[in-house]
């Protein structure tokens, strides 16, 4: 079982990485939006690039969490995609998976 100030401490890490890139993404997506006429498009690709890196960086994180402690606890804390419930529109997702151990003699 996790502690909760462990799980509060990785629950913290995540929310700072995600405080600290989303005020940006934010602004480069109102950027690209008032531009993107102008551009054909072309003025969203530093959000699209921008996401990804948010979201590379969160799953780095996650990874990390998962060796430091999860792992240990026989759990795996993973981003998965999923459909949002009141749109069309896709979302990421933490989800913690139990790890299934098998021992082969």
């Amino acid at each position: 079982q996790v502690a909760p100030e462990e799980f509060k401490t990785s629950i913290s890490r995540v929310n700072a990485c995600l405080r600290k890139n989303l005020p940006v993404n934010v602004k480069w997506l109102l950027c690209g939006c008032l531009c993107c006429c102008c551009t054909l498009g072309c003025s969203l690709w530093p959000v699209v690039c921008l996401n990804k890196r948010t979201r590379r960086s969160i799953q780095k994180l996650l990874e990390w969490e998962n060796n430091r402690l999860y792992h240990k606890l026989g759990l795996h804390w993973k981003l998965s995609k999923r459909k949002c419930e009141t749109s069309n529109m896709m979302e990421y997702v933490s989800i913690a998976c139990y790890l299934l151990l098998f021992n082969r003699t």
